[in-house]
């Protein structure tokens, strides 16, 4: 990796608050004063430099510091927005927690403790982190990951924005899918829902490819393969719980049940074809906000009248 990019994904360095600096500067001035009360008379006349040289060094740091210097005027760049929060999280190097609604800048670090949180990139992708993770916001195409665990969400095949995850097994990109990328020290695993997704290893190593129930752990110079995975479990189910509620206000029911499955990954089943074609007719009203998923199937079902039941890991709409 060049110099340019570890920079790049390193961030900027933490600024001293400006107390820090006058406190600096009045310790030096109080020090040269010692000095100089202390130094023979023929001597002072050598301290009399320090005092400008001080000034002079306390000035530039001030420089650097100013609010109208060229890196504090850059423009802060959104990269996502909280959407949901479940527990406490930071971003690094603040004492306050996050709210839901917080805009998330280019240069931060994202980081939760016991907690969890949903964010929304312009452009219609969900990262989901989840306890214990910590994840750097280079900007809206380029994340790193240094601890814990991910979970992406294009939105479906071919949708969403480019999104590039660097690992220390090198950087993850997607093809419209739902993912998860987990790092614990130097490890790092890989597994995928839907889709595909690509990690690209440092050193010119050759691309992995990564598709839907298959994951890879890459420790060093070791690869892991596992296969046939199923896209439902507590391994998914983290993220589930923190997906943004979908709008239903005078949507379809094909719609709804679409989304809801999805994001179980469940299979969506008819009964029948005429049942399925009820469901694109069928329009939505009101907010299912504050229920979990049973209380919405039964809630739909008595206002819709159609059955709707969860089974071997499929969603069914109608008797089976």
């Amino acid at each position: 990796m060049s110099i340019e990019r570890l920079i790049r994904f390193a961030g900027e360095r933490e600024m001293p608050p400006a107390e820090a600096v006058e406190r600096a500067r009045l310790a030096a001035e109080a020090a040269w004063r010692r000095g100089l009360e202390q130094a023979p008379a023929r001597t002072r006349r050598r301290y009399l430099w320090v005092p400008l040289a001080c000034a002079a060094a306390v000035g530039a740091l001030v420089l650097v510091l100013q609010p109208g210097s060229r890196r504090a005027t850059a423009p802060l760049v959104a990269v996502a927005q909280v959407v949901t929060l479940q527990g406490d999280a930071t971003l690094q190097g603040t004492a306050g927690l996050l709210t839901r609604g917080a805009t998330v800048f280019a240069g931060t670090t994202l980081v939760t403790g016991d907690g969890r949180l949903a964010a929304a990139v312009p452009g219609g992708l969900s990262l989901r982190m989840d306890r214990h993770t910590r994840l750097r916001c280079v900007d809206r195409e380029h994340l790193v990951l240094l601890e814990g665990s991910l979970y992406v969400d294009s939105g479906g095949l071919n949708s969403g924005p480019a999104l590039s995850i660097r690992t220390p097994a090198g950087e993850v990109s997607h093809v419209g899918t739902q993912f998860q990328v987990q790092v614990s020290g130097q490890t790092t695993r890989v597994r995928v829902r839907e889709g595909r997704v690509a990690l690209l290893p440092e050193a010119g190593a050759q691309q992995r490819v990564i598709a839907a129930g298959d994951a890879l752990e890459v420790s060093g110079s070791e690869e892991r393969w596992q296969h046939g995975l199923a896209s439902l479990g507590d391994d998914w189910e983290w993220a589930t719980t923190l997906a943004q509620p979908l709008i239903i206000e005078n949507r379809t029911l094909a719609e709804f049940l679409t989304w809801l499955a999805r994001e179980h990954g469940w299979q969506l089943r008819y009964g029948d074809d005429a049942l399925q074609q009820r469901t694109l007719d069928i329009r939505l009203h009101g907010s299912f906000d504050g229920l979990d998923t049973p209380s919405m199937l039964e809630r739909i079902g008595l206002v819709t009248g159609v059955p709707l039941a969860v089974r071997d890991g499929s969603l069914w709409v109608g008797a089976k």
